[in-house]
């Protein structure tokens, strides 16, 4: 399967479908993101990005939609986090928080594509920088950071009463878990009629994507509920209320 989805998605790249995918997969990240936006009430633009034909016009317009949910986003820290914008790698406490979040979903990500034998060396947006890198799996996990790992950087900093002057080994350990527990947040599936983990909804809309670069046809996303959703949290303890 491996030595055939590369040759798939290999093929797939630079088409006109693969920018379609990649419009769609973006359009997800930013529906998101204007739902957590609400959460707070607080209002982000509805862009939706179509018709681009290339992978730079792509990114170029992510990049203009990234600088405005980031200052949205930083005037809904406490003031003590003094966070300007999203800088990968940087060491404060927000990016050092997005950064830990972001790789724990993609090692999910990474996982289920293993799991069906997916290589994630070749994607549609994204490319490698060193031989340990996977694309794909950047590509995918842009659909997932609002829901999981943005929302969950928001409550973890605007519940601390004191500043916090460094990221302990404490603090991460439940951030972590606090990760792990959206993960594990049932949702309600309209396609399928029931409710399912989020990581079971990750694992769909991973397949839907595999399905739609082996059919040679543009990625149809699965969408989840926008406004707030009571089916599934019978029995739940875990309160993801507004902080």
């Amino acid at each position: 399967m491996n030595a055939i989805w590369l040759t798939h998605i290999s093929n797939y790249q630079k088409t006109a479908h693969a920018f379609a995918s990649a419009e769609k997969i973006m359009n997800v990240k930013n529906q998101r993101r204007e739902l957590l936006m609400q959460r707070y009430g607080t209002l982000l633009p509805k862009i939706r990005l179509a018709d681009y034909h290339n992978n730079q016009e792509i990114m170029l317009a992510e990049g203009r939609t990234a600088q405005i949910f980031w200052k949205k986003f930083s005037l809904l820290l406490p003031r003590w986090c003094s966070f300007r914008s999203r800088y990968p790698g940087s060491d404060d406490l927000v990016n050092r928080l997005l950064d830990l979040g972001y790789h724990q979903i993609t090692n999910a990500i990474r996982k289920i594509l293993e799991k069906y034998d997916i290589s994630s060396a070749l994607g549609i947006l994204h490319v490698a920088r060193k031989t340990t890198s996977a694309p794909l799996a950047y590509d995918l996990v842009e659909m997932f950071r609002a829901d999981i790992v943005e929302v969950e950087v928001l409550r973890f900093l605007r519940m601390k009463k004191q500043p916090l002057e460094e990221l302990r080994q404490k603090d991460i350990a439940i951030f972590l878990y606090r990760i792990n527990h959206r993960l594990n947040h049932r949702y309600f599936i309209k396609s399928f009629k029931q409710c399912q983990t989020y990581r079971y909804y990750m694992e769909l809309q991973i397949l839907k994507f595999i399905k739609a670069v082996n059919h040679k046809e543009v990625f149809s996303p699965i969408y989840l509920p926008i406004r707030h959703d009571t089916r599934c949290t019978k029995g739940v303890c875990f309160h993801d209320k507004k902080t």
